[in-house]
């Protein structure tokens, strides 16, 4: 009979299990679940004056002090993870297994023990940040934490609000292009091809005039989606304001004109 774990090694393996993603998805209410970053433990040694300028930059902040940690960490430390090609909310990132879980490594201390161990549960994207550092520059985890807190410049109110607008903006983004990939997934013609800037071909090189209305309903879907990302991606590029997205919008909005008339009178739009 397996020996019963108590309520810490299940807690603990509960945590190690829930950090093995850099994000988890959270129920809500509404279509579309939440997304909430792990943590895992990051345990090290550090000295007396960087324990306790830690802990005045975090109050300074606002914010406990793993948040205070993670956010030297993240800030600091050179760009290991590069964006990842999946559709999942939960795999933003790509992290070179080679510098994460490297065949062999070594590294230098700082010397001494220290005199405070600070025990925190940091972002797993912060931990794994570290994890690549500590194996580029053959640094131990101790040494790297111990110069981030003594050296850490802390980000004027200013500069933190342009980052949590650019963040949310960055989101938002990735909601729209996840929510547009899902809405094309579901959709595919069987008779038309979207040859790109709005025109669209018969497979088969039938002329328009000949289409039946099968295909007609599989050209309305398609200019619907080229219109729908084409004016997503110009507002993505801050180019709502210029001369191209004024241009498709007048194609749009003369689309839509003849699309009504096409559902109320039975007539065929004409292809531009």
């Amino acid at each position: 009979m397996p020996k019963k774990l108590t309520k810490h090694q299940r807690q603990y393996r509960k945590r190690k299990k829930d950090a093995q993603r850099d994000f988890r998805r959270v129920e809500k209410d509404g279509p579309w679940d939440g997304v909430r970053v792990t943590r895992k433990r990051l345990k090290v040694w550090v000295s007396q004056d960087a324990y306790e300028r830690l802990n005045t930059l975090a109050a300074d902040a606002g914010i406990h002090n793993w948040e205070m940690l993670s956010r030297m960490i993240l800030q600091s430390l050179p760009r290991y993870a590069s964006l990842s090609d999946s559709d999942s909310p939960t795999k933003r990132y790509e992290w070179p297994e080679k510098l994460l879980n490297p065949a062999e490594r070594s590294v230098r201390n700082k010397g001494s023990k220290g005199d405070r161990q600070i025990s925190y549960d940091i972002t797993s994207t912060a931990w794994k940040k570290l994890e690549c550092h500590k194996t580029a520059m053959r640094l131990s985890k101790a040494r790297i934490v111990q110069a981030l807190i003594l050296n850490y410049k802390p980000l004027t109110r200013e500069q933190l609000e342009r980052q949590r607008w650019k963040r949310e903006e960055d989101a938002r983004e990735r909601d729209d292009n996840l929510e547009t990939r899902r809405s094309h997934k579901k959709y595919r013609s069987n008779h038309l091809l979207d040859t790109g800037g709005g025109v669209i071909i018969h497979i088969k090189g039938i002329p328009a005039e000949y289409w039946e209305p099968k295909e007609w309903d599989e050209y309305v879907v398609l200019m619907e989606r080229y219109f729908d990302r084409t004016l997503r991606g110009l507002i993505a590029y801050g180019k709502e304001d210029s001369s191209e997205y004024a241009f498709i919008l007048k194609r749009k909005q003369q689309w839509d004109a003849a699309k009504v008339a096409y559902q109320s009178l039975g007539e065929t739009p004409e292809q531009n």
